[in-house]
């Protein structure tokens, strides 16, 4: 092309398109690296979200398993996490270690008896009342001695000297009587179980080791009631019978 029709070409060219040709700057494409790495950003933060998540779980169900096994929850405080996830793996399992003794210890049914009475004062039995249930009485007064087969016989030292035996027919049983009703029960220490192993029944002292168990038995029961409610026994088991206060014996058994 001849430079004078060129000229001429470039002169019908739009000045902006020129002007736009010269000063702009190609846009530059953002690499996929960038999209990746807001990826492997949010990942980063999921991950630790999730084990804690997982570790949540995991500590849940440790603490409800135990709970199961009559372990209760507020006992674990005092134990991490991962011995408590590490102990019920090991129950559940079977397995034993010192760990889950310790913890199994917790329970209130492996809680060694309690074999001596303990001691109260008159003035806190004269504060029960008669809707009180077993848990809040030994909430009340403190756990004690059980001497019961069956059902529950509390046996309670009051004033250092006297025996007051405390009966519930079941878990959920109410006390059923005032304080100063059970004070009426009391029993002097020095009359109700001797050291040599006899029990006194209506002034007469029998060997424990002559007794029958279920006279022994029925014997608790007896002495766990007001005077009242023992004169109202009408038969005896028959190895208190005594030859030599028949007249006793008699008063008491069924006719």
């Amino acid at each position: 092309m001849k430079s004078e029709k060129l000229l001429d070409a470039i002169g019908k060219i739009d000045d902006n398109l020129i002007y736009n040709a010269v000063h702009d700057t190609p846009k530059k494409k953002k690499g996929s690296w960038f999209k990746w790495g807001a990826i492997a950003a949010c990942l980063c933060l999921m991950i630790p979200l999730t084990a804690f998540a997982i570790d949540t779980i995991q500590y849940n169900a440790a603490v409800n398993y135990l709970n199961s096994l009559g372990i209760p929850v507020e006992d674990l405080s005092d134990y991490s996490r991962k011995e408590i996830k590490e102990a019920a793996k090991t129950i559940d399992a079977g397995e034993s270690s010192p760990l889950t003794e310790e913890i199994l210890n917790l329970s209130p049914d492996n809680e060694k008896p309690i074999d001596t009475p303990t001691q109260v004062t008159s003035e806190q039995i004269r504060e029960l009342t008669p809707t009180m249930t077993r848990e809040e009485v030994l909430s009340f007064l403190g756990d004690t001695q059980d001497i019961g087969s069956g059902i529950y016989i509390y046996v309670y030292e009051v004033d250092q000297q006297y025996l007051l035996r405390i009966p519930f027919a079941s878990d959920d049983a109410q006390l059923g009587v005032a304080g100063n009703e059970l004070l009426k029960a009391l029993t002097p220490i020095s009359d109700d179980i001797s050291s040599d192993g006899t029990v006194e029944f209506n002034g007469q002292l029998f060997s424990k080791s002559d007794l029958t168990k279920e006279t022994l038995e029925w014997l608790e029961w007896y002495n766990s009631l007001s005077p009242e409610e023992q004169l109202s026994v009408s038969s005896i088991p028959a190895d208190l019978y005594t030859n030599d206060d028949a007249r006793t014996v008699d008063s008491n058994a069924e006719e």
